[in-house]
């Protein structure tokens, strides 16, 4: 289900995202937690899911 407007405005209201650089971070952040939490498999793509 993809976010709506207003869920995009919250995220970037709480996270202070200002630029590219901000939103790559937490994009980054998130996909390492999800890789240690072992909520995300990557093993398909072999680790390309970190080559953005």
């Amino acid at each position: 289900m993809p976010a709506t407007k207003e869920q995009i405005r919250q995220i970037i209201a709480d996270n202070n995202l200002n630029s590219v650089a901000d939103v790559y971070t937490l994009l980054n952040d998130i996909v390492a937690e999800l890789l240690r939490s072992g909520s995300l498999d990557c093993s398909r793509t072999g680790g390309k899911l970190l080559e953005f």
